[in-house]
C-alpha cells in the first residue's frame, strides 16, 4: 500500500472515530470504503450521494468536513496528505490529534497523537490519576523523550492506543493491576486509590412525559418556522421511545426530508409542563416551511406559538 492509499484509509478511519466508538464505526467505514475506494472518488461525489452511506453515524458536520477536506486534498495536493502539522490542522475536520495520527501512521514521523485516551495513560503513569491533566510543557517533554529513542512511530502509537483500550479502562474497578506491563507506574503502585471520582447528583426529569420542542435549521444559517408569519419552533407530543429517532421519523414520514437531531440541550418546566428542547439540522431534501436568516429573539425557545405535529 502506498502513501496515497494509506493516507486515505488512515484519515477516513480517524475522522470516523472522532467521538465515536470503534464498534459503531467498523460497518460505516467498510461501507464507505467499498463505495468510495479512493480519495478521488470521495472528492468527486456530492453530499446527497454520500449521505446514505454515512447516515446513522451522527455528527453530520463531520460528514460535510469530510467531503470538503477530500476535495482540497485531491485538487491542491494530488490525493497525498501533507506532512506538516500546521498544514494538516488547517484542513476541514482535522484537529491536533488527527494531524499527528496522520503523520505517525501514514509517514512514520516520530510524533505522538495525543487524545484523551493517550493523556489518560500518561496521567495515570506519572500522577496516579486520569483526572490530572497533562500541561503543554509536560506533553512536550514526553514527546521529546519519545523522539530521542528509536521507536517506530506507527508501532508505539498503535501500542499506546491498544493499551488504553485493553487495559487502561475508564472505570478503575475493572482494571487488573497485575496485568499492567509497566513496572514503575504511579497508578499501579497506588492501586488506583488516587483516582477519586465524585458523582454528581442526578435530578429526575420526566423525559417520557415531556413536550418535545425542535429548532429546525440548515447549517445554522437558515432557520425554518412552523408558522407562516412568525418564527416558531416545532412541537412534538411526548414519546415513550427514542426522542431523536422519533423526531427524525416524523420529519421523514410527514415531509419527506432527512434531519440529524442533536441531543437534548435544555430540559425545563413551563407552567408545570416539562419540555425537552433540541436542534435538528436538514441533511437532504428541501422543506417548504417559512425561513428566517436568524432566530434572534426566537432563540428563547418556547416563547412563540408552535405548530403541534
Amino acid at each position: 500500500m502506498n502513501d496515497i492509499e494509506r493516507g486515505y484509509r488512515v484519515w477516513l478511519s480517524e475522522i470516523f472515530l472522532q467521538q465515536t466508538q470503534a464498534e459503531r464505526v467498523i460497518g460505516f467505514y467498510a461501507r464507505v470504503l467499498e463505495r468510495f475506494p479512493t480519495l478521488r472518488s470521495l472528492a468527486e461525489t456530492d453530499y446527497d450521494t454520500f449521505f446514505p452511506y454515512y447516515q446513522g453515524l451522527g455528527y453530520y458536520t463531520r460528514a460535510r468536513n469530510l467531503l470538503a477536506c477530500a476535495k482540497i486534498i485531491h485538487e491542491q495536493y494530488h490525493d497525498r496528505f501533507p506532512i506538516e502539522t500546521e498544514t494538516l490542522k488547517s484542513l476541514p475536520g482535522i484537529g491536533p490529534y488527527t494531524a499527528e495520527a496522520i503523520r505517525a501512521f501514514v509517514y512514520n514521523i516520530p510524533t505522538l497523537s495525543f487524545d484523551t485516551n493517550l493523556e489518560k495513560v500518561f496521567s495515570r503513569y506519572y500522577f496516579g490519576s486520569r483526572f490530572i491533566r497533562l500541561s503543554p510543557l509536560q506533553k512536550t517533554e514526553i514527546l521529546a523523550q519519545f523522539q530521542s529513542e528509536t521507536y517506530s512511530s506507527q508501532l508505539i502509537n498503535g501500542a499506546l492506543m491498544d493499551f488504553a483500550s485493553i487495559y487502561s479502562k475508564n472505570s478503575k474497578e475493572t482494571i487488573d493491576h497485575a496485568e499492567s506491563p509497566f513496572e514503575h507506574c504511579h497508578f499501579k503502585n497506588t492501586q488506583g486509590m488516587l483516582e477519586i471520582t465524585v458523582k454528581k447528583p442526578v435530578r429526575y426529569f420526566p423525559q417520557k412525559d415531556a413536550q418535545i420542542e425542535v429548532i429546525l435549521h440548515k447549517d445554522h444559517k437558515v432557520y425554518y418556522s412552523s408558522s407562516n408569519d412568525i418564527y416558531a419552533p416545532f412541537l412534538f407530543p411526548p414519546t415513550q421511545g427514542d426522542i431523536r429517532k422519533y423526531v427524525q421519523d416524523t420529519f421523514r414520514t410527514c415531509y419527506g426530508f432527512e434531519v440529524s437531531v442533536r441531543p437534548i440541550h435544555l430540559k425545563e418546566y413551563r407552567n408545570d409542563i416539562p419540555f425537552a428542547c433540541m436542534y435538528a439540522q436538514i441533511q437532504t431534501g428541501i422543506p417548504s416551511f417559512t425561513t428566517y436568516s436568524s432566530i434572534a429573539g426566537a432563540s428563547e425557545i418556547g416563547t412563540k406559538s408552535p405548530r403541534i405535529l
